[in-house]
């Protein structure tokens, strides 16, 4: 009789229903995009892709459904996830993201699939995540016409979210900080336009010099491992195996796992090279690019704890001014959730807690120290 141990069940239960997630993702971005191209002779190309997809996220939900029989067949909030991240990231972005995401979670599939105890149920998980990940390569070289280790991550969202939130709380810190020790609107305008400029041009550099250190740590590390044009499978199984006994596999397990990733997965020389160093993708979002975003992120999240003191009395203008920001840093906590697939109320509170703790403590020590 095939049985699964319980951790062997929710981890494939997990995954699953990830895969069943981002198949329904899929064909509703295909379904948005056929809207905007009825007629074209890609919107035929289109359909029979969504059909595709609607017809996997089904065979998806039964295999979930070997777990969990009363698994719900729509998640709550989809469409309208979908209709953000698309205006977020554009059609190709969100596909992109999309893939990679299904991508992700299959892989995760093959590595359960790998060390499952029965040998049976083993053979039949890793033919459906091999299907997968076909399916998937395929999907990527014909809607977006790129090779499948070529996907990008979506840097730009990254930089947005990342430079908008220091400008939200590193701003609101300061004008709480200033407001404490005085009650003048224009030594807090001043302070705060001068605190938002400085800081517009410190994240910018550091955003650009960053991306471009990453950049070149990449190329190194490339040239450092003979790639591309090299490739040792007996080197790259010895460096898997050592990447996953890293992870807290025993060594058999490793072994077992580094040789089925490198046949299921296909990785050469480059892929292993990304799942052992943590690096992404040949398709680099460019530094200068990254700097920019940033650094104007930064200033546009700075004019929220600014611009009532512009308008209105000291007192009013610091509680509104606070409340926007309190208000803003939940949807940014929450817009980052959407891409990092965590809970968005939990990432919203979270953003919340900290720029609320941050312009207490700068306000007291402003009290404190008034002059």
């Amino acid at each position: 009789m095939e049985t699964y141990t319980s951790w062997e069940k929710r981890n494939l239960l997990k995954t699953t229903k990830e895969i069943y997630l981002y198949k329904q993702m899929l064909a509703k971005g295909y379904e948005r995009i056929l809207r905007r191209s009825e007629g074209s002779r890609t919107a035929r190309l289109l359909e029979d892709i969504r059909e595709h997809e609607i017809r996997d996220a089904e065979m998806w939900l039964g295999f979930s459904q070997e777990f969990e029989a009363d698994e719900e067949r729509t998640s709550r909030g989809l469409d309208l996830r979908v209709a953000v991240m698309m205006t977020i990231l554009g059609p190709r972005g969100y596909l992109e993201w999309t893939l990679i995401a299904e991508d992700e979670s299959v892989e995760d599939l093959y590595i359960y699939a790998s060390i499952l105890e029965d040998k049976r149920l083993s053979e039949r998980w890793l033919r459906r995540a091999s299907d997968e990940l076909q399916h998937i390569d395929n999907m990527k070289r014909k809607v977006l016409g790129m090779e499948s280790w070529e996907m990008s991550g979506g840097g730009g969202v990254r930089d947005l979210i990342f430079g908008a939130n220091d400008g939200l709380v590193s701003i609101l810190a300061l004008v709480a900080g200033v407001y404490g020790a005085v009650t003048d609107s224009s030594i807090i305008l001043l302070t705060g336009v001068a605190g938002a400029i400085a800081g517009t041009i410190s994240m910018g550099a550091g955003a650009y010099l960053s991306a471009k250190s990453e950049q070149e740590v990449l190329r190194k590390e490339r040239r450092r491992k003979g790639l591309p044009g090299t490739h040792d499978p007996e080197k790259e199984t010895r460096e898997l195996t050592s990447f996953y006994q890293s992870k807290g596999f025993s060594e058999s397990e490793a072994i077992s796992i580094a040789g089925r990733v490198q046949v299921g997965l296909g990785l050469q020389g480059q892929q292993a090279l990304e799942e052992i160093v943590g690096v992404t993708s040949a398709d680099e979002w460019p530094a200068s690019k990254s700097g920019l975003l940033t650094g104007l992120s930064f200033l546009i999240a700075s004019i929220v704890p600014l611009f009532p003191f512009t308008f209105l009395a000291e007192t009013t203008a610091a509680v509104v001014a606070g409340t926007c920001s309190v208000l803003a840093l939940f949807a940014i906590g929450a817009s980052k959730a959407i891409f990092t697939r965590m809970n968005w109320l939990r990432s919203g509170l979270e953003m919340m807690a900290i720029g609320t703790l941050a312009a207490i403590t700068t306000f007291l020590i402003g009290t404190a120290l008034g002059v």
